[in-house]
């Protein structure tokens, strides 16, 4: 049964506001205090503290400081434009923000940029071959109330849908040059159909009486003649194959969503199928099915088997389609960049929104374990390991530091602050490593009614097994969950090179100023890459020795073993040396096709012209080193930690997702991106829904009819 959901101005007594914790400090548990802290009067009625490990926020959006003020992610970060509640979100806190107008992203619109190409790959003829698209533009304003409230429906996202295959029907006219009169001929009536298809789907008749309208099946054959015809046209053009492709997924997508009545049933009844199987039976090809225009939802979410990229992606079928419906329903571009680090842009706004607002924090705070009262019915007491203690008892931990102006995550706790702070100087422990071997300083306790009246466990489903081993014993909700809602790790790389992005080879010009390179189906298992030279504007490089290009490549991670016990500290420097090892690999393999003049054959020919030339990795000129040595002075990290794997959403998932509201204690809410949303799906959408659910089940608020994606149907009863 659902908890009851007080109202904003009730509270544990007459006089005494409501003592609200909540634990972990990524996103969604950020979220859930920005929302709870949003209601007029919330001071009167609530008492927030949040519980962070170690000395930053962000989960895995955390972002550090390295050398030279370098920007050190745990991955590759952007918002997509059909975030629907994340980009709103982030408007309202640049608003409560109030930086002026001398300080450096002062602004939504100053944080964050429109994108809209995206690179493809194919492999044709033994070799990688680049498939660039841009996206059409439109006039909607991420964040803004009016032009939000037009992207709510099942039925908008099928019309934007064919508003985007239209504008590649014309992008793509070009393509029709080359081929011979007869072929012109036929091409030109099957474009014809489609566009009809096109102006049907724009229609809400289409939806409201499905594939029974009488339209519907004359252009549905008709698609199908057009399809079989053009079979034979593109086999020696690619420019058209990719169009065909582009056209068959995407109608597939609407045929299907509109045979499977989804604007009446909700994308979950089709989370037991997966994605691929779903594609086919409503018309897409193996050829379609397995495109990269296809697997580009399933890259970005890494929706791999134990992260292993060898085997068949799985994912649901709902909730394959929810996200890929959606992400052509955008909000003015395919996606919005973050103009800095994602620390900087999107974690330390909400961070210093939140210390204004009133909210404590306590940094250096693991949980240890969750415990249940006598009769399993509530949360009785939270156990912590105290990491650090602060030197000044009666002063808060100061987390940030300042880089060009910008508030920003040092990439060491702030050591001068910290009564361990000599113990922890050399770096050699990592307090956010569950492997770390540091052993707590002290102990603490939560007790329920004591210390908190509602807890909110916002850390990741990875660290449920470690902390929450008592509400596992007592629910088998809570088991089927953590079995069927999989993990899993990941891995990335940064490259700071001392040519610019043209200068190795770069030669595809883009249709926008603000538009870069971002891809994420290239080679496994770092599939996904991307150009964030722009950040270098944020980092601290001597003049005459700054790099003139920033990329960052990311993918899953294999887990061919269980993770090992805590007390094998060695276990992360193994991990760090693995990825370092594939990353070296990747890189001796597959830089060719992405930057052509980045490989050995351009300087020194034939050389390789696959190979990365690591004389283009900018190191420190007082310890240049040699070849693959000049990797040492990159980043790349292994995320491992139970807190940082990334959530899937295999086939069957979805109904084990428990609700912010439903976990089954009377005190308890969670959130994440591992929930049950309405979206399920790992992302920072689905974790800010998360934060936004939970906010609700704490407070009523916000209203769930604002909360974009959750089905009215999940509503509690």
């Amino acid at each position: 049964m659902p908890t009851a959901f007080p109202d904003a101005t009730s509270a544990s007594s007459p006089t005494q506001p409501r003592k609200v914790a909540i634990l972990g400090g990524g996103i969604s548990a950020l979220t859930t205090a920005f929302e709870l802290t949003s209601q007029p009067g919330w001071e009167q009625s609530l008492d927030i503290t949040l519980y962070q490990m170690g000395w930053r926020l962000g989960g895995k959006c955390a972002t550090a400081r390295g050398e030279h003020m370098r920007i050190e992610e745990h991955g590759i970060h952007g918002f997509l434009g059909s975030y629907y509640n994340a980009l709103p979100v982030m408007r309202r806190c640049y608003e409560a923000l109030g930086r002026t107008p001398d300080q450096p992203l002062a602004t939504f619109e100053e944080a964050f940029k429109p994108e809209s190409f995206v690179l493809m790959w194919e492999y044709i003829d033994g070799k990688m071959t680049r498939w660039p698209f841009t996206s059409p533009r439109n006039a909607l304003v991420p964040g803004d109330p009016a032009s939000m409230a037009k992207l709510q429906t099942v039925e908008h996202w099928i019309a934007a849908t064919a508003d985007v295959l239209d504008a590649l029907l014309d992008h793509h006219a070009h393509a029709y040059a080359d081929l011979g009169l007869v072929k012109s001929a036929q091409w030109a009536l099957g474009r014809t159909l489609v566009k009809g298809v096109v102006a049907i789907l724009k229609s809400e008749s289409v939806v409201l009486h499905g594939v029974e309208s009488v339209l519907w099946k004359a252009l549905d054959a008709a698609w199908n003649w057009v399809r079989d015809a053009a079979e034979n046209l593109v086999k020696d053009n690619t420019e058209l194959r990719r169009l065909l492709i582009v056209a068959e997924f995407l109608l597939a997508i609407v045929r299907g969503c509109i045979a499977d009545e989804v604007a009446t049933k909700g994308f979950d009844p089709l989370d037991e199928e997966n994605f691929s199987d779903w594609l086919v039976r409503h018309g897409a090809s193996v050829m379609v099915a397995s495109s990269p225009m296809a697997l580009n939802t399933v890259n970005l979410s890494y929706q791999y088997p134990k992260g292993d990229t060898a085997r068949t992606a799985l994912m649901g079928a709902g909730c394959y389609l929810h996200w890929t419906l959606r992400s052509f329903a955008y909000a003015g571009a395919f996606a919005w960049i973050f103009e800095a680090g994602t620390g900087e842009t999107v974690v330390a706004p909400l961070y210093e929104v939140l210390r204004k607002r009133g909210v404590k924090f306590e940094f250096f705070h693991k949980v240890e374990s969750l415990k249940l009262s006598a009769d399993q019915s509530q949360v009785d007491a939270v156990h912590f390991a105290v990491q650090a203690t602060l030197k000044d008892k009666h002063r808060p931990y100061e987390p940030l530091i300042s880089v060009k102006g910008l508030p920003a995550w040092p990439g060491q706790p702030r050591h001068e602050q910290l009564e361990q702070g000599d113990a922890l100087r050399d770096g050699r422990v990592d307090l956010e490593s569950y492997w770390s071997g540091w052993r707590p300083v002290a102990h603490r306790t939560l007790r329920a009614g004591e210390d908190f009246d509602q807890l909110v466990f916002a850390i990741s489903i990875g660290a449920v097994p470690y902390l929450c081993r008592e509400l596992l014993d007592a629910s088998p909700q809570w088991r089927t969950m953590v079995d069927k809602v999989t993990t899993v790790q990941t891995q990335t790389m940064q490259l700071w090179m001392n040519r610019s992005t043209t200068e190795l080879g770069w030669d595809i010009p883009f249709q926008n100023p603000t538009d870069t390179v971002i891809g994420a189906t290239y080679l496994n298992p770092l599939d996904g890459q991307v150009d964030f030279t722009h950040l270098l504007q944020w980092e601290d490089w001597p003049q005459d020795s700054a790099p003139k290009s920033l990329w960052y490549f990311s993918g899953a991670m294999a887990e061919y073993e269980p993770p090992p016990p805590f007390t094998d500290t060695a276990y992360p420097a193994r991990a760090h040396a693995r990825v370092q090892a594939q990353c070296v690999q990747y890189l001796q393999a597959s830089m060719g096709p992405l930057l052509p003049k980045s490989t050995t054959n351009v300087i020194n020919p034939p050389g390789d012209p696959m190979g990365l030339d690591f004389s283009l990795l900018r190191t420190d000129p007082a310890r240049p080193g040699e070849g693959v040595q000049r990797f040492n002075q990159q980043f790349w990290r292994a995320n491992i930690d139970p807190t940082e794997s990334y959530v899937t959403s295999p086939p069957g998932s979805t109904k084990a997702r428990l609700k912010a509201w439903g976990c089954g204690f009377a005190n308890l809410t969670i959130a994440g991106d591992w929930i049950y949303t309405g979206l399920n799906v790992g992302s920072v959408e689905g974790a800010v829904m998360g934060g936004r659910l939970a906010s609700f089940a704490v407070s009523g608020y916000p209203a769930l009819a604002d909360i974009t994606g959750f089905p009215a149907s999940q509503a509690p009863v």
